[in-house]
């Protein structure tokens, strides 16, 4: 069965960065497009023989386009302040759920490794003297 997936899959090329290079690049400039895009429908939208709403609402293009961009601002503070925050403790709650997370079941880690536990312990040591220290 190796065999044959062997002869499916190519192997992986040595080359130049070249190609990796364009394709960050690409990937950098792509919200570029996104707001090119943006622009586009919206001129569609806005002129748009079949439904004159938008052109009742906002007098000029202009009004429209800067309705939008404030429409979008909103909506990337809510993102900011309400669903990034969400998101991150979602996150950081599952990897404690379960020892998901060696940052937070060192113990059990240091069971299995001995070197684990030596530097668990220094670090205990160290956390412990810098509190005697600092408070004295």
């Amino acid at each position: 069965m190796s065999s044959i997936i062997d002869r499916i899959v190519p192997k992986n090329l040595n080359m130049s960065t070249k190609a990796g290079s364009l394709l960050i690049i690409v990937g950098k400039t792509m919200f570029l497009f996104s707001l090119l895009n943006f622009l586009m429908i919206t001129r569609l939208q806005y002129y748009s023989s079949g439904d004159s709403f938008m052109r009742q609402i906002f007098p000029h293009y202009l009004f429209f386009l800067a309705g939008m961009f404030v429409l979008a601002f909103v909506g990337m503070w809510l993102t900011y302040v309400y669903v990034f925050p969400s998101k991150q403790r979602f996150s950081q709650e599952q990897a404690i759920k379960d020892d998901r997370s060696p940052m937070y079941n060192t113990p059990r880690l240091s069971e299995k490794s001995p070197n684990l536990k030596i530097i668990a312990i220094s670090t205990e040591l160290n956390s412990h003297e810098y509190q005697y220290n600092h408070y004295q």
